[in-house]
């Protein structure tokens, strides 16, 4: 077959970067020995001499061992007589891609250092070949045992469909499938190949989260995201996940419709237990504090007929190397989100004198925000946890948003806090409701939540590996004694979580 005419059949389109490549796939099914003879044929690449072959029978066969990239992409400049030249200058697809050399004098060099003339060809054509037709073949494949590669900015991303699913302050995250032929360890990492790809705004986010991916990468917890690959492409940079399929924590409970059952608070207890362990395990072994949990940075996976939840982005992570009371470098992280910040943040600047970094134990008190509105969901469903929300939107945010902490701050000068009263309000209901009565698991997590995980002075809160001994035995009790997961309530009032009262009440209590 003639591929001359064929060209435009051969292009897939990068729907990330917007830029056309040819799968390797097609690149062997077009590029083989009767169709590059047949292309010779009917374009006159023939009609050349050859030096350095016996006979021109064997300028097919060379093309298809070593240059059918550079070959297609002659096809596509219609300049097919000129591989033979290429060739007898010892171009080979392995010296892929070239760039400029003595531009004037028609001169290309290799990423090895080797120099090839490209005589006879006209500055544009020059242009062409380097600027694009070299590409569209250069798609690289993506090898999850890579980890983090470097790309030229013009190399295509291999990805045949992709959709903008979110934006945050820093990036763009896409739904994104990629090629079935350039890729190597995606098939046992995702379903069908499907990957969530987080572009970047800025290089300096993009180094810091990819720095912190990097040192866990020998990491596999089941409830901690599998970091597949990180790409630097120069003015660019993405790294790529897995794709969530279930969303994060904060929609599967939007989108939930569940009543309290056993099933239900078991799956809950084990979820946080598990969340808790990949806590554990980040604080201890790689001494790394992930800085913003929260539920939309926890993502729900289904694995085995069942939703996952795993600890994701790591764009504020730090990893120290020293106790946090011998370490003197203050904390530097953005995007923080107040809901879930500890009260600690306030007081970072207070004293320049002290200016102490964060502990690991931040991420106790942000994870016991996350179990509260577990326990909210579980006991009251999903409205309440909106509801629950809502009622802190009334009050002023320190950063000057919406989203609001759940602590008041009682002295800035003295670095004094306390637990925000909507808080203590709301646990109070929730220890009320005749579910959690007795040895139950609710009571416990509660108690676990608002007498330890839930302490303004960070010293006081436990750490990772506490939090994880208690859930454990939570989960343990649980999973012996079916009537632990909750006490029975059949005609039984439950009290609402109304949150109107409270509000009515706070503003009682402050006009009195």
């Amino acid at each position: 077959m003639d591929l001359s005419s064929q060209n435009n059949a051969w292009l897939s389109h990068s729907t990330i970067d917007h830029k056309d490549f040819v799968p390797l796939d097609t690149l062997t099914r077009m590029i083989n020995e009767p169709n590059i003879k047949a292309t010779l044929d009917a374009t006159g690449g023939y009609s050349v001499r050859f030096p350095w072959f016996r006979t021109p029978s064997d300028l097919p066969k060379r093309i298809a061992t070593q240059a059918k990239k550079i070959f297609a992409a002659l096809i596509l400049m219609d300049k097919v007589a000129a591989i033979h030249g290429l060739l007898e200058e010892g171009l080979e697809d392995k010296h892929l891609p070239l760039s400029r050399h003595r531009e004037h004098e028609g001169l290309l060099s290799a990423h090895d250092g080797r120099i090839f003339p490209f005589v006879g060809w006209k500055p544009m054509s020059v242009t062409d070949f380097l600027g694009h037709k070299q590409w569209l073949f250069l798609a690289p494949v993506l090898n999850t045992a890579d980890q983090f590669i470097k790309l030229d900015k013009e190399a295509p991303l291999p990805f045949i469909d992709s959709e903008v699913k979110g934006h945050g302050a820093a990036g763009i995250v896409h739904w994104a499938k990629i090629d079935k032929h350039h890729q190597l360890g995606f098939e046992t990492e995702t379903v069908d190949l499907v990957v969530a790809v987080k572009e970047f705004h800025r290089k300096d986010d993009f180094n810091q989260e990819n720095t912190i991916l990097q040192k866990i990468k020998d990491l596999q917890h089941p409830h901690i995201i599998r970091h597949l690959i990180s790409i630097d492409k120069g003015d660019r940079a993405y790294i790529i996940f897995p794709w969530a399929d279930g969303g994060n924590l904060q929609s599967f409970w939007e989108g939930s419709e569940q009543e309290t059952s056993r099933e239900s608070a078991l799956w809950s207890m084990r979820q946080m237990k598990g969340l808790a362990e990949a806590l554990h395990l980040l604080h201890e072994r790689f001494q790394c504090r992930h800085g913003d949990l929260k539920p939309d940075n926890i993502l729900c996976i289904r694995e085995g007929g069942e939703t996952v939840l795993k600890i994701a982005d790591f764009g504020v992570s730090k990893i120290h190397h020293a106790q946090t009371i011998n370490r003197k470098v203050a904390t530097t992280s953005a995007f923080l989100t107040p809901s879930y910040q500890g009260p600690e943040v306030e007081f970072e600047r207070v004293d320049r004198k002290d200016q102490r970094p964060r502990s690991r134990k931040y991420d106790i008190w942000s994870l016991g925000c996350v179990f509260l509105e577990f326990a909210i969901w579980l006991l009251h469903g999903p409205k309440t946890v909106e509801s629950f929300a809502s009622a802190r939107q009334g009050r002023t945010s320190p950063n000057g948003g919406t989203s609001t902490p759940l602590y008041e701050v009682t002295d800035k000068a003295g670095k004094v806090a306390k637990v925000h009263q909507l808080v203590s309000w709301t646990i109070g209901i929730l220890q009320e409701n005749p579910r959690c009565k007795g040895e139950t698991a609710p009571a416990a997590l509660l108690e676990l939540i608002k007498d330890q995980m839930l302490r303004t002075e960070v010293d006081q809160r436990p750490l990772a590996s506490e939090v994880c001994k208690k859930l454990e035995e939570i989960v343990r009790c649980a999973e012996e004694n079916e009537s632990y997961l909750f006490h029975p309530c059949d005609g039984v009032s439950i009290p609402s979580l109304d949150f109107d009262k409270f509000q009515l009440r706070r503003s009682s209590t402050d006009t009195g």
